[in-house]
C-alpha cells in the first residue's frame, strides 16, 4: 500500500534511495537482443525532446481506446465474478488511472536530453559510455515520486472505495493490462525508455519501497541491520527469477483463474508478487516490527489471490522458496537473525485460506 512518507536526509536514507533508484535504470538488452548490439544513435534520439514529444503526442492520443482495451481484456478474465465492478466505479478507476498516465507522460517529456546523438555501436553486455547514461536516465527517484504521489493516491483511493473486495484483484489486473498495451504502440527505443516509469508507477502501490528508505534512516550508517538491506535490495530482480524458476519446475502443472505459471501475464504477476514479498521483509526488519505484513500485506493478498484462484498452499510454498533463497544469500551470523523474521511471516500466512476476511 501507498503511503506519504517524506524521507529523512542523511547518509543511510541516501544509499538507500540509490539503491531503490537503480530498479528502474532503462534495459537496453531489449534492443541486442537479435543481433548482439544496437545503434545507440536511435535511443539518443527517441530520448531528444524531438524524440519524447512524438512519442508523447502518441500516446495521448491512444491513452483512452488502450485502457478500454485492457478493460475489455480484464473482464473476460474475470467473467467468473458477476458484477465485480459497477459503471460507476470503473469510470471512475479509469479516470484516476489515465489521470496517473498524463502525469508520468508530462515527466518523460520535461526529461528530454540535450545531448546531441552520436553515431556508435554497442555490443551486448558492454557499458554504457556516460553520455549515454544522462540521455536516458530517469529524474531523482524522490523527486518523481512526489511528482506522482497525488495521482497515485487518488488512485489507490478509488480501489479501496469499491464495494466488492475481489474488484481489487480486477483493478490492479485492468492497471497493469492498460501499461502492457500502452507499450506496444512504441517502438523498441521508446518502449526501453518509457517501461521505467510504468515499472516505477506499478511498484509503487504495491512494494514499499519507499519507506523502506524512510526506515533506513532511523539507522546508523555502521548498522549491521541497514548493511544486510543494503546488500540483498539490488538482488531482489535475481531472487525473484531464480525462484520463479524453482516455481515453474515444482509446479509445472499449477493452474490459477489466468493461466499456468509459464503464461507472460502469471510470469510478471508472479514476479512483482515476489518483489513485494522481499519488499515487505526489509521494511519488517528494518522497522523492527511485524507490523506492515499483518496490518497490510496479508489482508491484501486475503483480498486479491482467492479472486484469480491463487490456493493459499501455493502462497505458502513460493514463500518458503523465496525465505530459502533468501537465506542462502547471507553469511551464518546473519541467516540466524534473519530466520526470526521469515518464520514470523511464514507464521503468519499459515492457514491462509482459512483465515480469509
Amino acid at each position: 500500500m501507498l503511503k506519504s512518507t517524506p524521507l529523512l536526509q542523511n547518509t543511510s536514507a541516501a544509499g538507500m534511495v540509490k539503491l531503490w533508484a537503480q530498479r528502474y535504470v532503462p534495459d537496453l538488452s531489449i534492443l541486442s537482443a537479435n543481433q548482439g548490439q544496437f545503434n545507440v544513435s536511435e535511443v539518443i534520439q527517441a530520448a531528444s525532446l524531438e524524440g519524447r514529444t512524438q512519442t508523447v503526442g502518441k500516446l495521448q492520443r491512444l491513452l483512452q481506446t488502450s485502457c478500454e482495451l485492457a478493460g475489455i481484456k480484464t473482464n473476460i478474465l474475470f467473467s467468473y465474478i458477476p458484477n465485480v465492478v459497477n459503471l460507476s466505479e470503473a469510470g471512475n478507476i479509469a479516470r484516476s488511472a489515465v489521470r496517473v498516465y498524463e502525469k508520468v507522460l508530462d515527466i518523460y517529456q520535461q526529461q528530454s536530453s540535450p545531448i546531441v546523438a552520436q553515431e556508435a555501436q554497442l555490443q551486448a553486455g558492454e557499458a554504457l559510455p556516460q553520455w549515454v547514461r544522462q540521455a536516458i536516465e530517469l529524474p531523482d527517484i524522490q523527486q518523481l515520486a512526489l511528482k506522482l504521489e497525488p495521482e497515485l493516491l487518488q488512485l489507490q483511493e478509488q480501489h479501496l472505495l469499491t464495494q466488492d473486495q475481489r474488484s481489487r484483484g480486477f483493478l490492479s489486473t485492468h492497471f497493469h493490462l492498460s501499461t502492457k498495451q500502452i507499450l506496444n504502440r512504441l517502438t523498441l527505443p521508446e518502449q526501453v525508455l518509457l517501461s521505467p516509469y510504468f515499472k516505477f508507477i506499478e511498484e509503487q502501490v504495491c512494494i514499499p519501497w519507499q519507506r523502506v528508505c524512510a526506515a533506513a534512516a532511523q539507522h546508523p550508517g555502521d548498522s549491521p541491520t541497514l548493511a544486510l538491506v543494503e546488500q540483498l535490495l539490488p538482488q531482489a530482480e535475481e531472487i525473484a527469477l531464480a525462484v520463479y524458476h524453482r516455481c515453474v519446475e515444482q509446479y509445472p502443472h499449477y493452474q490459477s483463474y489466468r493461466g499456468n505459471l509459464s503464461e507472460s501475464g502469471v510470469a510478471a504477476s508472479t514476479l512483482r508478487d515476489l518483489n513485494m514479498f522481499q519488499g515487505y521483509l526489509w521494511l519488517c526488519v528494518l522497522e523492527k516490527s511485524l507490523d506492515a505484513v499483518e496490518q497490510e500485506l496479508l489482508p491484501l493478498c486475503q483480498m486479491v489471490f482467492p479472486s484469480v484462484e491463487v490456493k493459499g498452499e501455493f502462497v505458502e510454498s513460493i514463500l518458503q522458496l523465496l525465505f530459502e533463497t533468501i537465506l542462502t544469500r547471507v553469511d551464518s551470523e546473519q541467516k540466524f537473525w534473519v530466520k526470526s523474521y521469515t518464520l514470523a511471516i511464514q507464521q503468519i500466512f499459515t492457514n491462509f485460506e482459512a483465515n480469509l476476511k
